[in-house]
């Protein structure tokens, strides 16, 4: 469990799969302050829109605010900003935060491009996931799982390997339908459809020694991975949380061996395709 703590609503690129879109709120340090404070879990994750737009200051504020505190820090960014920082702000941030958690969902400079609508964002992320490194940052990598990359999730686990051998670790994170792709048929790909080259990717990263999990897809489509499945560790560890009202048992759940330890396909995923399997 973890405090999710927007602290702007703008970003810097336009993901088709992207659950914050459309976000607002009191982003105000006095109330972002109030909700560190009252933050029970111990951990802290900052995002946005990107956090890399807020003033630097402010973001350092923060960030040191929440270290003060005994708090995780997980910074959540595309990295796109990364190298355009000021350098000392930067490197002061990265000295504070427990881990970046980057949003890379693309291989190529033209994957990147159609995910993002930002052309050239590729090449920027690949220099600010360096430069994180660099300054002796934790990384963690998200790839979201949606249509336009799902196919390529085994390319991207042989990217990383060869590109960012300082990263730690890979989260394979099943799109949710929510901000752009609510209700979005074209941007969610049936579970049946992405366990192929998902459960690849992820053999792929056995091979390479390359730490990863994966989240938001119902655990019997991953079965082999299920120790890397992020609600499948909760549920064992009967952890409480938002994986318990997001997710819901459908009826095809009954008598899998599994069901104990599994909360289900999401909500918004049964909205767009009627069901667990197609």
């Amino acid at each position: 469990m973890a405090l999710h703590l927007p602290i702007n609503a703008e970003c810097n690129i336009q993901c088709t799969f992207c659950s914050s879109a459309g976000r607002n709120g009191d982003f105000s340090i006095a109330k972002l302050k109030s909700d560190i404070d009252a933050d029970a879990t111990g951990h802290v994750q900052i995002s946005g829109g990107d956090p890399l737009l807020r003033e630097p200051a402010e973001l350092l504020e923060l960030v040191a605010y929440c270290k003060k505190k005994g708090k995780i820090v997980e910074l959540q960014t595309n990295a796109v900003l990364a190298s355009r920082c000021n350098p000392k702000m930067f490197a002061l941030v990265s000295k504070l935060v427990d881990f970046y958690n980057v949003n890379f969902s693309a291989h190529t400079p033209k994957l990147d491009a159609a995910v993002t609508g930002v052309p050239g964002g590729f090449e920027r992320r690949v220099e600010g996931i360096h430069l994180m490194a660099r300054l002796g940052a934790r990384v963690r990598l998200t790839y979201i799982v949606h249509n336009a990359n799902v196919a390529q999730a085994p390319e991207f686990v042989e990217f990383v390997a060869g590109e960012f051998p300082d990263v730690e670790w890979i989260q394979f994170s099943y799109v949710k339908g929510m901000g752009r792709a609510k209700g979005a048929l074209g941007v969610i790909p049936k579970f049946e459809d992405a366990a192929e080259p998902l459960n690849t990717a992820m053999a792929k990263c056995v091979e390479k020694g390359l730490r990863f999990d994966v989240d938001h897809i119902p655990v019997c489509f991953v079965r082999d991975y299920k120790d890397h499945h992020a609600d499948y560790r909760k549920m064992r560890l009967e952890q409480p949380g938002v994986h318990l009202t997001e997710k819901q048992k459908t009826g095809e759940c009954e008598g899998c061996d599994l069901a104990s330890w599994c909360p289900g396909p999401r909500r918004d995923y049964v909205e767009v395709h009627g069901a667990l399997r197609s």
